[in-house]
């Protein structure tokens, strides 16, 4: 199997860790990961979930500020970062909606 895949590049592995970690510093939040691998049809699928709490929040208290879940292949996307990068967008755009939503619109 290591064989078949062997284009593992350890320049995407870190663009991903950057990529992430900023995103967890820009936001104040922390992002787990869960890939799944589950079967539709013929054909096995890799799902994607990432879910953001608040930098103080323990996961078990209470729900995310923001999750994602996606089907890898109907992205259309051919490499990790890209799919990552994708996911950040979407949990950027639920914190976005979740704290626009929380401001108070002021009267004149």
């Amino acid at each position: 199997m290591a064989r078949r895949h062997h284009s593992l590049d350890l320049s995407e592995l870190a663009d991903v860790t950057d990529l992430v970690g900023a995103f967890q510093d820009q936001n104040r939040v922390k992002v787990y990961f869960r890939f799944n691998v589950g079967k539709i049809g013929v054909a096995p699928e890799v799902f994607l979930t990432a879910e953001c709490w608040g930098v103080d929040q323990e996961t078990t208290e209470v729900p995310p500020l923001a999750s994602v879940s996606v089907k890898c292949s109907a992205l259309n996307l051919r490499a990790w970062n890209a799919v990552l990068t994708h996911v950040l967008y979407a949990l950027d755009f639920q914190l976005a909606l979740n704290e626009f939503g929380s401001v108070e619109t002021k009267r004149a």
